[in-house]
């Protein structure tokens, strides 16, 4: 079974807190570019079943980051804002943009149009 739960950046803490708390797991995230905003998909394992949240915000606009609640995602966040250059705030592990690419490596190379 797949769920799918549009919300807002506001919501997201209280409902990751609240799948964490049921013992879902997170599994990874996806970040989509959608031209003028971001679409940021949070998937969720709970007893084999799919949970996504799924959360859109403007292309500079801040996203705070759920590896407070769930230090895996750090990792994932870390990936996202590298890639795309999502302004994801207050990861807790925070590689500062070198986690995987080189200091030489095109900004944000996953976004349809970069002008950086």
């Amino acid at each position: 079974m797949l769920n799918s739960i549009e919300l807002s950046k506001t919501d997201l803490p209280e409902r990751v807190e609240a799948l964490l708390e049921e013992g879902a797991r997170i599994a990874t995230a996806t970040c989509l570019d959608l031209g003028d905003q971001f679409e940021v998909i949070y998937h969720f394992n709970k007893d084999l079943e799919l949970i996504n949240l799924r959360i859109r915000i403007d292309k500079g606009e801040e996203l705070p980051s759920i590896s407070n609640l769930t230090l895996n995602a750090a990792l994932i966040e870390n990936e996202m804002r590298e890639f795309f250059g999502i302004n994801i705030t207050n990861i807790a592990i925070d590689f500062k943009g070198g986690m995987l690419l080189a200091g030489n490596s095109p900004k944000a190379p996953m976004l349809k149009c970069s002008d950086t």
